[in-house]
């Protein structure tokens, strides 16, 4: 079979010209560090990494809204620190005080006043706010307080939850509802106001003395039972940020794998690109040569 002058020049053009696509593309997989750029690369390949890819952006949503989790109920946890400090602290020393015989009506005006910074204290608690200026103890309502000057509860009724992995729905946080058992007959700011009330009055006869005793005593009771309710929060919240923390280390082991499958869909292996790309350099080289020395041949002279 006899091939034309014209077939011969062309096939080696050709030739040349494919070995340096190939060359380069070998060239971008090499400086890209993978194997697959483009799907035609290897359409299965691609399929599995984009679902890959798909699966890792999913796991960085479940981080962020983890580190969101952990940030609000750790910010919660120092706030029920704070008020627990203060129930089982100067709040209850003080309504134990006000029952003391020997204390005077002045004396326990004083007390009613201090009863009523430390209550001042307990409703800013009650309505801290997180680092992105959201009131913690609000429910869903977090744009306002939710305890308003007189003590009472307007926030939400529900409880903040996220959804802190595939399929893990997590609460937050607590309403200030359930913080200070408001509405409740053990309701802590309106107790506090009653023994503020009771330490203001006069005391002119034992009946009055006793019914003194009697408020004072209530309210220890529900100041009790709210160091209690708290304690149980605390336990709650505490549970909580270390179910956060084990999802958070099953999410960095699952991701270490999730990659090195990718890595493998895309293929990253330097050393086969490298030998790819020294057998492309080779066969560009092979068919310059030829191409050269066919010109030398006295068809391919046309002088």
């Amino acid at each position: 079979m006899r091939f034309s002058t014209h077939y011969m020049y062309q096939h080696n053009i050709d030739s040349i010209t494919k070995s340096m696509a190939t060359g380069n593309t070998i060239q971008a997989h090499l400086a890209a560090g993978q194997t697959l750029l483009t799907p035609s690369d290897n359409p299965a390949g691609a399929s599995q990494a984009v679902a890959l890819q798909n699966t890792l952006a999913s796991m960085s949503q479940y981080d962020t809204a983890r580190s969101y989790a952990e940030d609000t109920l750790g910010q919660e946890d120092n706030t029920l620190s704070s008020i627990q400090s203060i129930l089982t602290g100067s709040l209850s020393e003080k309504i134990i005080a006000g029952g003391n015989g020997a204390y005077s009506d002045q004396d326990r005006q004083s007390l009613a006043t201090e009863l009523k910074g430390i209550r001042g204290s307990l409703r800013e608690l009650g309505n801290s706010c997180d680092s992105n200026g959201r009131y913690i103890f609000a429910g869903y309502k977090t744009g306002n307080a939710p305890f308003a000057d007189d003590g009472s509860y307007v926030g939400g009724d529900t409880p903040l939850t996220q959804q802190v992995s595939d399929n893990v729905e997590m609460q937050v946080g607590h309403t200030g509802q359930q913080l200070f058992m408001s509405g409740t007959s053990d309701d802590l700011l309106s107790a506090i106001d009653k023994a503020i009330d009771a330490l203001n009055k006069p005391i002119t006869s034992e009946d009055e003395r006793q019914a003194l005793k009697d408020t004072l005593d209530s309210v220890n009771n529900s100041v009790k039972k709210n160091i209690d309710h708290i304690g149980k929060i605390q336990s709650e919240v505490g549970c909580n940020l270390q179910q956060l923390d084990s999802l958070s280390f099953s999410s960095d082991a699952q991701k270490i794998n999730v990659t090195a499958r990718l890595q493998q869909a895309i293929g990253s292996d330097s050393d086969t690109q490298i030998s790819q790309s020294k057998i492309a350099a080779f066969a560009l080289t092979s068919s310059m040569t030829v191409f050269q020395a066919m010109q030398q041949i006295s068809i391919f002279n046309f002088k």
